[in-house]
């Protein structure tokens, strides 16, 4: 008997784009660093100011002074909410360890997640589902930059290569990695891993 299970794959690519594509992509990334660092000064300072910690999945997404900032409105709506949710996400690692030091499951005391340090380019996420979710087109994908950087900017949209060896259907989501000074698209994807069970009542016996 055979029993499918889902688990999740992962294919990135080496971008190489032209020059105005490149600018969009580090404009992307800077402003997704910058919001995640304010991300975490928030609830840095609400834990250390209340003692709570932002797990929730949206916890800043809809926090108004968060993500009604200027900042948060630079970025398209939906990867603006994306790097929000990173931040709680690595709250959530920090309470998890937390709860195991009290227990002695862990040696060291954990800190609070910090800040981004170097370049402080963040990742770019763009689910595929959604107002927002990127588009195939004659082979292209194209991501949509949303309306405050139309108005600033006067560009809408970019396009990046689709991999021909992915279905696009597949594909959960999207992400744009800055990584050693180059651009990678992060595609994740489901795969369907065949679990063998075995009948006993269908085996064979043998006489010896």
């Amino acid at each position: 008997m055979t029993k499918a299970s889902k688990t999740i794959g992962v294919q990135q690519i080496l971008l190489s784009p032209d020059l105005e594509t490149c600018a969009l992509l580090e404009y992307l990334c800077q402003q997704s660093g910058k919001l995640y660092n304010t991300g975490i000064y928030f609830a840095r300072q609400t834990l250390f100011k209340t003692g709570k910690l932002l797990t929730g999945k949206f916890d800043l997404a809809f926090e108004p002074s968060v993500s009604k900032s200027l900042l948060a409105q630079s970025m398209p709506s939906t990867p603006m909410q994306q790097t929000l949710m990173s931040v709680t996400e690595a709250f959530k690692s920090f309470k998890n360890l937390r709860d195991s030091h009290k227990k002695g499951q862990l040696h060291f005391r954990p800190k609070p997640p910090g800040y981004l340090q170097g370049s402080k380019l963040f990742k770019v996420a763009y689910p595929n589902s959604g107002g927002q979710r990127p588009t195939l087109i004659n082979g292209q994908l194209r991501f949509a930059l949303g309306l405050t950087v139309k108005r600033w900017f006067g560009v809408s949209e970019f396009f990046l290569p689709m991999p021909s060896n992915l279905d696009y259907s597949k594909v959960k989501e999207f992400t744009i990695l800055p990584k050693n000074g180059v651009f990678y698209l992060e595609m994740s994807y489901e795969v369907e891993k065949q679990n063998h069970e075995l009948d006993i009542n269908q085996n064979m016996a043998l006489e010896l």
